[in-house]
């Protein structure tokens, strides 16, 4: 016979004789309830840890009632009946039974105060009814009872974060840090919380990369700022937005050699419509800067600046200012040709820069598409061509503006069914051209 199965006949032997009376062997003292209701209790739960192990949950939880019944002061039973009742699938019931289970976790944590598990279910239970700062409070009281729980540690640290509680967080990672000796891994999460706290000094003295970490908070803090919904949340990114570039500045003042804090605030201001600032930090910089490479960094930066804002004779000088401190940099070398074949000017001077980029990178279809571009406006269709062809086969994604290019050669080729044919591919491509268009609906080649 099994042992349980055992114990509770027993059990129902004592329970009779009490019931009719019966006195045992003169020897033998009569048994107290208190240690049938101990019995009783003591089975009851390991018949109900059984059958939840097998998945029998309503079982399992009659059977955890049923020993709590008889032993009302089972910490253990209170803390897996309330387990049970936080496991349950069904919504519905779950939330029927979130109270029944928070008293239960309660009254274990009374019953034994000392014991991890329950102080850290019942902490578990008060974030899912979102009583954050209830939930805090217990992990606290855990982590003072518990002091080598590092993982209490990392968890207090998320609560405070999401509270917006900084000072605290950095506290828990602090302590975190000294126990598992790993405070150098917790540098970019006290940076954060310095930066949330305004503390932008004792923030710069946590980023082991300045360059890289303002140029992850600018690209990341712009991006918050675009998919934000509502305007309290578009305000409050750009907050962040301005900590970041004041960052930029404490940066400079520790680093003021940095080019990309010169660089990343520019982006900023030109970002948020600020163009005079933006021109005037990139100024700034380049009488900081020390190298030839972030001297061209710089200047190239400015270049695409005055491109955006239409003075073609500023981008080309920035341009011209980039090639002579990094004389191969092959992005200005095709961006400075295209934007000559675009105006009809300097041709040669056009072909000359773009084949430099084709002898570094041959395949490269944007540089392939220049090239041609450039023959097309000196009148080299055939040979414009080729290299149209070209940079169609090596095309990695949908480029609607090589498309059109594509049409406006086969035009000028004599090939005008195949150059509709284009035109019409860019404007599946969602090409912005403005004369797209009509060249489609006059079926001819526009400038």
């Amino acid at each position: 016979m099994k042992r349980g199965l055992i114990i509770f006949a027993s059990l129902l032997t004592a329970l009779l004789a009490v019931s009719c009376g019966s006195v045992r062997h003169a020897s033998t003292e009569p048994v107290e309830s208190s240690v049938l209701d101990s019995y009783a209790g003591d089975y009851f739960f390991r018949e109900g840890v059984k059958h939840f192990t097998q998945g029998h949950y309503d079982a399992a939880m009659d059977l955890m009632s049923r020993s709590l019944d008889y032993d009302t002061a089972s910490a253990a039973a209170c803390y897996n009946l309330a387990q049970y009742y936080m496991s349950l699938q069904d919504r519905a019931l779950m939330e029927e039974f979130n109270g029944k289970a928070q008293q239960l976790l309660e009254k274990a944590v009374r019953l034994g105060p000392d014991n991890y598990w329950y102080r850290r279910l019942l902490a578990v239970n008060l974030l899912r009814q979102g009583r954050q700062a209830d939930a805090i409070e217990q992990y606290e009281e855990i982590s003072r009872r518990f002091p080598g729980r590092t993982d209490v540690l990392i968890t207090l640290a998320g609560l405070y974060d999401d509270a917006g509680d900084f000072e605290k967080e950095l506290r828990a990672l602090e302590r975190y840090g000294r126990l598992e000796d790993v405070a150098d891994e917790l540098k970019f999460q006290r940076f954060v919380c310095y930066l949330q706290l305004g503390e932008l000094d004792s923030a710069y003295y946590e980023a082991d990369n300045p360059a890289e970490v303002i140029e992850l908070l600018m690209n990341t803090t712009r991006d918050m700022i675009e998919k934000a919904e509502t305007n309290l949340d578009k305000i409050r990114c750009r907050s962040l937005l301005d900590v970041v570039m004041n960052f930029c500045d404490v940066v400079s003042s520790h680093e003021p050699q940095l080019a990309q804090a010169y660089a990343q605030k520019s982006i900023g201001y030109f970002w948020m419509g600020f163009n005079d600032e933006a021109l005037d930090v990139l100024s700034k910089g380049l009488r900081k800067v020390v190298t030839d490479a972030d001297r061209a960094f710089l200047y190239n930066l400015r270049g695409d600046f005055y491109h955006t804002l239409g003075e073609r004779e500023r981008m080309y000088a920035d341009y011209d200012s980039t090639l002579i401190y990094d004389p191969g940099n092959i992005n200005v070398l095709n961006n400075y040709a295209y934007y000559l074949s675009v105006e009809g000017r300097d041709l040669k001077k056009a072909q000359k820069m773009s084949a430099r980029t084709l002898e570094a990178e041959p395949l490269n279809a944007t540089y392939l598409d220049t090239y041609a571009w450039i023959l097309f406006k000196m009148k080299k269709y055939n040979e414009a061509l080729g290299y149209m062809e070209k940079a169609l086969r090596y095309l990695d994604r949908d480029n609607p503006e090589i498309y059109e290019h594509y049409g406006d050669v086969l035009f000028m080729c004599g090939e005008k069914e195949k150059a509709l044919e284009n035109w019409h591919k860019a404007v599946q491509f969602n090409s912005t051209s403005p004369t797209l268009d009509q060249k489609i609906k006059q079926q001819k080649y526009l400038e």
